[in-house]
C-alpha cells in the first residue's frame, strides 16, 4: 500500500492570535442639523458611548464609517474591520 505524502511541517514563529470580535451594540443613529451622523453605542456594563466617523471609542476602536442601520469599525490600530448592525437594544 502506497502512503500519501506528508505536508510539510512548519518552521518559524507562530501566526499572530485572531483578531477579538469588537464586542459592541450599535443602539442608535444620530443626525445632526448639520447631517453629521453620531452612533450610540453600548458594551452591556457601562453608560452608553456616542462617536461619529474618525472617533475612537473606549480608547480601543475606531468607528471607520457610520450608515442608517449599521456602523464599521476596526480597532484602534486598523486591525479586524467589523460591521455592527443596529440592534435597537
Amino acid at each position: 500500500m502506497i502512503e500519501a505524502p506528508r505536508p510539510p511541517e512548519r518552521t518559524g514563529p507562530p501566526p499572530p492570535p485572531p483578531v477579538p470580535p469588537i464586542a459592541l451594540k450599535l443602539i442608535g443613529v444620530l443626525e445632526r442639523a448639520n447631517g453629521v451622523k453620531w452612533a450610540v453605542l453600548s458594551d452591556g456594563k457601562s453608560a452608553p458611548m456616542y462617536g461619529k466617523d474618525g472617533d475612537i471609542i473606549d480608547g480601543r476602536f475606531l468607528i471607520v464609517k457610520i450608515g442608517t442601520e449599521s456602523i464599521e469599525m476596526t480597532h484602534a490600530d486598523g486591525r479586524g474591520r467589523q460591521v455592527i448592525r443596529l440592534t435597537g437594544q
